[in-house]
């Protein structure tokens, strides 16, 4: 219960709620307050009437938000975002902390694996390649453990090459590796032919039946228009400092970008069954905010006037041109068995020694 009677600005908001189907309680609203969920409101002085309090524009809708996302347990910085990519206004404090610690949560969680990974290397094995590719190969070895449906998909589509056709399924995800290795890369490896033959065949360009290929163009997307982008390597601290520093018009600005191009994704990953993606679930709001954060660093790079979504179609757009330029010029070359250009990287992330 409030420690006092609700206001007649906190009654209004209860009233406004529960006319649009949402039971808010005056404890509810002393508590999202208290969590900086909800603006303050502000005191007018009225004289010898009185003071009256009033909350800003908006604040109506955005009760209305935070009833439809609150269930008993839920943190606060998910109801944040999930109203937040639910159009609502947050204020601004709270939505910067919550977008902040979604972003950095992933990012030190992922950048943990990558070190785990990369120290399973066995000394003296790493010097023949460079940091960068062993930051790749890395990144290559935790997407195959993880991201279950592309890898799925890339095995099936690997295998239409005949010498992978009866192939164990060691032996395709070595070659698979090579292609995740390629994707990881600061720049995608054109002159690699073995790789890139392998890179043809585990996209599958020509629409290879199977339930999750759309789920391998959706990955090559993202991690091609990195490769293409100007790259400016930014620090924890520096990226802090650039959302602390964004306008609210503009994280609205960024929400839409977000929201657009997370929708796009959805409508081809569902075979067009669903037009936009539900941001009801908290992983994929949070998902949604590391994409903003992402993509507010990379406007800083990013030349010429290009959104979100329409950087993902380029992306696969341009990775389609360089498979098909890659196969022009290997000419008769272009023929399965392919990858044993990767021998080395093979041997060192499968052999008995890399196992002990």
């Amino acid at each position: 219960m409030p420690r006092s009677e609700p206001s007649k600005a906190d009654q209004e908001l209860i009233h406004h709620a529960r006319s649009q189907g949402h039971a808010v309680s005056a404890s509810q609203i002393e508590r999202w307050r208290g969590r900086g969920l909800l603006p303050r409101p502000t005191r007018v002085y009225h004289g010898r009437h009185g003071t009256a309090s009033f909350y800003p524009d908006g604040t109506g809708d955005l009760v209305c938000a935070l009833a439809r996302h609150s269930i008993p347990g839920r943190r606060s910085d998910d109801l944040a975002l999930l109203a937040f990519f639910g159009g609502a206004d947050v204020p601004e404090a709270a939505l910067k902390l919550a977008i902040a610690r979604a972003y950095f949560n992933c990012r030190f969680r992922h950048e943990t694996a990558i070190a785990q990974e990369t120290a399973r290397v066995p000394e003296g094995w790493e010097a023949p390649l460079s940091k960068e590719y062993e930051a790749a190969e890395a990144e290559a070895q935790i997407d195959l453990a993880t991201n279950r449906r592309m890898v799925r998909q890339m095995r099936i589509n690997l295998r239409r090459l005949p010498d992978l056709a009866g192939a164990p399924q060691q032996a395709v995800d070595e070659r698979l590796l090579g292609v995740l290795v390629g994707l990881n890369r600061l720049r995608l490896p054109q002159d690699d032919r073995e790789l890139m033959a392998d890179l043809s065949a585990a996209l599958a360009f020509d629409g290879a039946p199977g339930d999750d290929f759309l789920a391998v163009w959706e990955y090559a997307a993202i991690q091609h228009s990195s490769q293409m982008a100007r790259y400016e390597e930014t620090s924890p601290g520096e990226r802090l400092d650039l959302l602390v520093k964004t306008s609210r018009e503009e994280l609205f600005d960024l929400r839409e970008e977000v929201r657009t191009a997370v929708d796009q994704m959805w409508h081809r990953a569902t075979r067009a069954l669903e037009p936009a993606a539900d941001l009801s679930r908290p992983w994929l709001a949070r998902r949604a905010a590391g994409m903003l954060m992402e993509w507010m660093s990379a406007r800083r790079a990013q030349l010429g006037e290009i959104s979100l979504a329409d950087c993902y179609f380029l992306s696969l757009g341009h990775l389609e041109l360089c498979c098909l330029a890659a196969e022009r010029a290997a000419g008769d070359a272009w023929q399965p068995p392919v990858g044993e250009g990767r021998a080395g990287f093979i041997t060192r992330t499968t052999g008995p020694r890399h196992r002990t």
